[in-house]
Formats: C-alpha cells, sequence, structure tokens
C-alpha cells in the first residue's frame, strides 16, 4: 500500500469517526426530547410487573373496579383509544411542524 493510499485511509478514517460522535450527539439529543414518553412507558412496565407479581387473589377487586368502569361506560372502550390516537397524531403534525 502506498503512502498517499495510506494517508487517504487515514483522513477518511478521521472523518468518519467526527460523523459518529456528530449523529451519537444528535441522537442523545433527540432521545432527551423522549424521555417524559419513555418514563410512562417505564411506569408502565413496572406497573404491569407489579401486577404479575401479586396473587390473583388479590387482584380480583381490580379486575371488578375495572370492569364496573368499563360497564358504566362502555364506549370507554372505543373512545379511549381513538382519544389517544388523536392525540398522537396532532403531536406528530405539531413535532413535523417544529422541525421545518
Amino acid at each position: 500500500m502506498s503512502a498517499s493510499r495510506a494517508q487517504q485511509l487515514a483522513q477518511r478514517r478521521h472523518a468518519l469517526r467526527a460523523r459518529s460522535r456528530s449523529l451519537r450527539a444528535r441522537a442523545g439529543r433527540h432521545a432527551q426530547a423522549l424521555q417524559p414518553v419513555l418514563g410512562w412507558a417505564d411506569r408502565a412496565q413496572a406497573a404491569w410487573r407489579w401486577v404479575r407479581e401479586r396473587p390473583p387473589e388479590l387482584l380480583w377487586p381490580l379486575a371488578l373496579v375495572a370492569g364496573l368502569w368499563v360497564a358504566r361506560r362502555p364506549s370507554r372502550l372505543v373512545s379511549a383509544p381513538l382519544r389517544l390516537w388523536s392525540v398522537w397524531r396532532l403531536w406528530l403534525r405539531l413535532s413535523a411542524g417544529r422541525r421545518v
């Protein structure tokens, strides 16, 4: 391998490492924006883990309360996910406007 080729490869490696540093920093900034959402996901995962660790006899009252909540207004089974979906779409639209 010639000296000039080795120098070109060293320069290329340096440029790639610099770009990699830049991309990692940008990914870190984007990850910070997701921190509240991921925090809620962690809480939901912890709650699910708590539910799975409990004996079923202790969960019957929780299931009863959830059943009564749905029975009181069955439309919640449809309206709650639709509301969440519309909030998600609004968030996507607003975040797309910030990027421009």
